[in-house]
């Protein structure tokens, strides 16, 4: 086509706090085993050895909030475009908590007055915004058009949002508790990225590396038993089987094994196996008349057809993607086909290892220490908190209060400016359409979950990826 597109990925600041000493040594020599002592035996690299932070250590991070991370994407847009009228070719995005932030970034007035319009985040972002698996949203209950109440309300609302940032400042900064540990968790799948990257078809040996304890066995529990018996008895978890390196990153995060959002279509086991009933019985689709309509429900919170190996002693390989069963008139939802087949596995797991995989990138997949104060930033941003810093989300519109009373639309994707919306067909996040919130024109990619839409292969069933194309077709004809 002749047209070409730069792409700008940010990195919030928190990233800095990682400690990514044990991921770049392991990458240069070639082994995960490097970054295993590192990170869970206390072993010294070059003199430094890793520190476990606590909220204590990271109070700092509660003053990085919903204004902070948008002023940092304001810097970086004037940076790369320093001439305004540059800027009708800048176009926003974001992926799962980056997409919900799109809205406020287009509603944002950083100079804190509304005329100035130079300093609005819809002329920063003056070509639309594109949210993935998420919804760009600036004002979804619709106060802007009630006048009185909206400034009662936002009153009310930043007196509970003062009290929620002094605990952001006192030890709830981040997600480092005793009963889940972010960091921790997330070391644990990073080491599982970089063994399957480095020597995918060897026996894991991740039990033997990651000792289990309280900062990640809650969540374990939670994300990958078999059945409810095993939520007490700590049976029956990923490590407890003899499976390859790749097919421990596959029971991690695919559909077929993980639960609720942290999910990608990655293949399937190359093995026997058995259904769970945790949370939610497989087979549940094929009861007589009520079950394809009660499946719907367990389907919309992120559970679906969930398997684990059938033995503990053979030893578990991984078909990736394109090497599942073809799409049939018996669908896997349906209960009658195949466990899964290609039109529910869209990433490619060596791709997606790869990705995964901090030692060879600068920034790693994962953000070990999401600030908390961003998160509930922007719930009342998008809700009953908005004064003080965040007073300066100014171009709000629709809603469903405005829609009642005014006649407004019932959704509050920032008017105005050009949206592309994609959601994952097999993702819960989709479910703010249930309540009228999405746009009329979001596009819903079949089969896909959360992290498909950002990871999928190039080619689909033979075709091209949709959500890649549905983003080049958005921001070239613009």
């Amino acid at each position: 086509m002749g047209k070409h597109v730069e792409y700008i990925s940010l990195q919030r600041r928190s990233s800095c706090m990682e400690d990514r000493t044990g991921w770049e040594a392991a990458q240069q020599a070639g082994d995960y085993h490097v970054a295993a002592d590192y990170y869970f035996r206390g072993a010294s690299i070059n003199g430094q050895t890793y520190h476990y932070q606590t909220p204590q250590d990271l109070a700092f991070l509660g003053d990085y909030g919903l204004a902070l991370t948008l002023d940092d994407w304001r810097a970086v847009i004037e940076h790369v475009l320093p001439d305004p009228a540059q800027r009708t070719k800048s176009f926003c995005g974001g992926h799962s908590l980056g997409a919900f932030l799109t809205g406020p970034m287009m509603a944002w007035n950083f100079a804190g007055d509304a005329n100035a319009t130079d300093y609005a985040g819809f002329n920063l972002c003056g070509g639309g915004t594109i949210p993935e698996d998420g919804l760009a949203m600036t004002d979804p209950a619709g106060f802007s058009g009630t006048g009185l109440l909206d400034q009662l309300m936002s009153a009310a609302g930043g007196a509970v949002k003062n009290a929620v940032d002094y605990l952001a400042h006192n030890g709830l900064s981040v997600a480092q508790l005793p009963v889940i540990s972010a960091s921790e968790l997330l070391h644990t799948y990073n080491l599982a990225a970089v063994a399957a990257d480095q020597n995918p078809d060897a026996e894991s040996d991740l039990k033997n590396l990651v000792p289990r304890e309280l900062r990640t066995e809650t969540w374990m529990r939670a994300m990958y038993d078999k059945d409810y018996l095993d939520f007490f008895t700590g049976a029956n978890l990923p490590t407890d089987y003899r499976i390859t390196n790749r097919a421990l990153l596959g029971m991690y995060f695919d559909q077929n094994s993980a639960e609720y959002v942290m999910q990608a279509g990655l293949g399937f086991y190359d093995c026997p196996v058995a259904g769970k009933t945790y949370p939610i019985p497989n087979g549940l689709a094929s009861a007589p008349i009520l079950g394809p309509t009660l499946f719907v429900i367990p389907l919309r919170v992120g559970y679906g057809q969930n398997y684990t190996p059938a033995s503990h002693d053979q030893l578990c390989g991984w078909r990736n993607y394109d090497r599942v069963a073809p799409s049939s008139i018996d669908g896997p939802v349906l209960g009658h086909g195949p466990e899964t087949d290609q039109d529910h596995e869209p990433t490619d797991i060596r791709q997606f290892a790869h990705a995964m995989n901090p030692g060879w990138q600068p920034v790693n997949y994962f953000e070990e220490y999401t600030p908390i104060r961003l998160v509930t930033d922007t719930a009342f941003a998008l809700g009953l908190g908005r004064d003080g810093d965040l007073a300066k989300l100014q171009y709000r519109s629709g809603g469903i209060l405005n829609f009642l009373l005014h006649g407004d639309r019932w959704q509050s994707t920032p008017a105005g400016k050009r949206n592309l919306t994609l959601f994952a067909g097999d993702s819960p996040v989709q479910n703010v359409a249930l309540a009228g919130l999405a746009p009329y024109n979001a596009k819903y990619l079949a089969g896909y979950r959360h992290y498909d839409v950002v990871t999928a292969a190039e080619k689909q069933n033979g075709l091209p990826e949709p959500a890649s194309s549905y983003i080049a077709a958005f921001l070239t004809q613009s």
